[in-house]
């Protein structure tokens, strides 16, 4: 009998492993575009049948992140920040740029337990070392209500392109 090779699906020691993360509150209006971005991104086919990347809706539980990560992950993160751009305006940050967060009062709307800030300040005094990247959006509408505004909804084929981007860096 011919052993087959398995080899595909299993990854190599020196790949890592990417966990693309979505939080928000789907019923509040903008601040759901990080569980729908996960929507989108599953409906992709070469990310469904991919070992080596994880996708993961964690809706509005900030201090899980803790817990799901390890240090030989890459993280990408999507969720709606307000970091002082124009509505619908996509910004990226590196965990590394965590101190700008705080200082720069960055906000993250969803109704997070713990503000992604705080989290990645608790992971650093854990000594806890990710490779981490978060992609925010600033929203237009944060009403109890389903939906996205057009302005947001507008922005997720470009969402989309900057996580692809990072998962083929």
């Amino acid at each position: 009998m011919e052993k087959k090779d398995q080899s595909f699906s299993k990854r190599p020691s020196d790949k890592k492993l990417f966990k693309v993360i979505g939080f928000g509150n789907r019923y509040m209006g903008d601040d759901a575009i990080g569980p729908i971005i996960i929507d989108e991104l599953r409906k992709d086919k070469n990310l469904e049948n991919n070992d080596d990347v994880i996708l993961l809706d964690c809706e509005t539980s900030g201090i899980d992140l803790i817990f799901m990560v390890n240090e030989n992950e890459n993280i990408i993160i999507i969720d709606a920040i307000d970091a002082g751009q124009n509505i619908g305006e996509i910004v990226v940050f590196d965990i590394e740029d965590v101190d700008t967060f705080i200082t720069k009062d960055i906000r993250s709307f969803s109704m997070h337990d713990v503000g992604l800030a705080e989290v990645f300040n608790i992971m650093k005094s854990m000594n806890i070392k990710i490779s981490a990247r978060l992609i925010g959006i600033k929203p237009k509408i944060l009403e109890f209500g389903y939906g996205l505004s057009k302005e947001i909804k507008s922005k997720i084929p470009d969402i989309i392109q900057v996580v692809k981007d990072r998962l083929a860096a």
